[in-house]
């Protein structure tokens, strides 16, 4: 069973094709999404990740000039990462992509 801890928020503003660190890692814990928002500002692909250039969480999320996805506030979480990793965004070009993001720590 896994300990969960209070909801965190991060800001989301990339634009830098490849890796974006989203949430930086945390001894021992792994970092669990339980909302958020993407909107781009022109045509990419989007995709969360277990570490830089690390193992997909997510298919390659395709979104146009002013597009957004959305995942409402989910208490069991979207996705999650290895424990002791952090969570990454990884964008197929240099577009801005900007939003937030929920998530918690667990054991």
């Amino acid at each position: 069973m896994s300990i969960q801890s209070e909801v965190q928020y991060a800001v989301v503003d990339h634009a830098m094709s490849g890796d974006n660190t989203l949430v930086a890692a945390v001894t021992g814990k792994k970092i669990r999404v339980v909302a958020f928002l993407l909107v781009a500002a022109g045509t990419v692909t989007a995709r969360f990740e277990s570490g830089a250039g690390g193992t997909a969480l997510t298919g390659q999320m395709s979104m146009g000039s002013g597009s957004w996805i959305s995942a409402p506030y989910n208490p069991a979480g979207w996705l999650e990462t290895v424990a002791g990793q952090l969570l990454n965004l990884e964008l197929s070009g240099a577009v801005s992509v900007d939003g937030m993001l929920g998530y918690v720590l667990v054991e």
